[in-house]
Formats: structure tokens, C-alpha cells, sequence
């Protein structure tokens, strides 16, 4: 296990205990989740940094940090939701585009071919994390944790409404980068025409019969 593997693992581990302090409610509770959310956050900027530098990307690496990835927002997202922090159609939206991405790599995978992250999905994926992080902290401070005293119950709530918004648009963008990937992934579903050898040693395509 190399250090770039124990930092995607370590968002795997974070991601239902940050679960739970979601659920008990509290504000300093929140508060806490909202900063082992952004550490766990952080693994994920350097862990792909470390693996490229140490020359050690594997296989392995890459589904560590794609899956801890899926896990600690789907754990995250599902725990505001049951805890009315978050709209469920927004957890509904952002992990089921995860499941349909997932399916489409694995597809794709099994035709030795890669589809490779692009802009949109990494640009939903920072949005994604900096709108829970905010919603993690704003909630907490208008529970009345240990910051609730940085400013009134009104302030907090007013701030809750703006890291909701920024969930709204973090969903928005999930739905236009899975739209992206399915996009990009149609040369997976056209038939090729099968190929028979004849007996000249020519390559010819069964179904148009022309010599290649």
C-alpha cells in the first residue's frame, strides 16, 4: 500500500463517520463533519499528485480514488438528506449520474476502451464538495454550535439558503456532465460490421462484401 492508496482509503473511512455526526444533529456535531469533510477533501486533491510523482499509478489507485470519491459524497449527501439538511431529489439526481457514469466506464472497459474525466465533471465534482462543505458549516452555526455566536440566527439561515443554492447548481451540473459522458461514449454502441478472412488472405466486411 503506498501513501497515494492509504489517502483514497482514508475518505472511505471518513465517509460514515461523518454520516454520523450528521445524523446526531448538534451544531458542533455539524461543524465537525463540515471539517473531516474538507480534510477527507483535501486527500483527494493530493493523493493523485503523489501517485504521479512517485511514478506509482496503478490500477488499483485509480479505482481507490474514483470509489472513495462515490462514497464519502453518496454517504454524505444521503446523511443531510435524512437529516432535512438537503432536498433528497438533489441526492437522487447526483447519485444516480454516479451509477450511470460508473456503468458506462465499465462498458466501456470491457471494450478495452477509457472514458476519461473532463472539464464538466471535475468542475461538478469541486462545486459538489464546496456546496456540502458549506452547508455542513452554515447548518451548525444555525444549530448553535461553537460558532453559532459569529452571527445571528437569521445570518445563519440567510447563508443556509445560499449553500442550498449552490447545491442546486451543483446538481445542475451533474445532469449536463452525465449528459456529456453519455454523449461521448456513442461510438460504444455502434454496431461494427463483422470482418471474415477469405481465402485470398484479404480482409472483407461481411455485411457491404468489399475487399479490404
Amino acid at each position: 500500500m503506498s501513501l497515494a492508496h492509504i489517502l483514497s482509503l482514508s475518505r472511505v473511512v471518513a465517509a460514515p463517520i461523518i454520516a454520523v455526526l450528521i445524523l446526531a444533529r448538534p451544531g458542533t456535531s455539524l461543524v465537525t463533519a463540515a471539517l473531516l469533510f474538507a480534510l477527507a477533501s483535501i486527500t483527494d486533491l493530493l493523493d493523485g499528485k503523489l501517485a504521479r510523482y512517485s511514478e506509482s499509478v496503478s490500477p488499483l489507485g485509480i479505482f481507490l480514488d474514483t470509489t472513495a470519491d462515490k462514497v464519502l459524497v453518496a454517504l454524505t449527501l444521503i446523511a443531510l438528506s435524512i437529516a432535512g439538511l438537503a432536498p433528497a431529489w438533489v441526492t437522487l439526481v447526483i447519485i444516480g449520474r454516479e451509477f450511470l457514469i460508473s456503468g458506462l466506464r465499465s462498458f466501456a472497459a470491457s471494450q478495452e476502451r477509457i472514458i476519461s474525466a473532463h472539464t464538466w465533471g471535475k468542475g461538478k465534482t469541486l462545486v459538489t464538495m464546496i456546496a456540502i462543505f458549506c452547508l455542513l458549516v452554515t447548518a451548525g452555526g444555525r444549530a448553535g454550535g461553537v460558532i453559532g455566536p459569529v452571527a445571528s440566527h437569521v445570518s445563519w439561515s440567510n447563508l443556509v439558503t445560499v449553500s442550498t443554492w449552490l447545491l442546486y447548481l451543483s446538481a445542475a451540473l451533474t445532469v449536463v456532465s452525465g449528459v456529456r459522458y453519455v454523449i461521448d461514449a456513442r461510438p460504444l454502441f455502434r454496431p461494427e460490421a463483422p470482418v471474415e478472412v477469405v481465402a485470398s488472405g484479404k480482409r472483407r466486411s461481411v455485411a457491404s462484401g468489399r475487399d479490404g
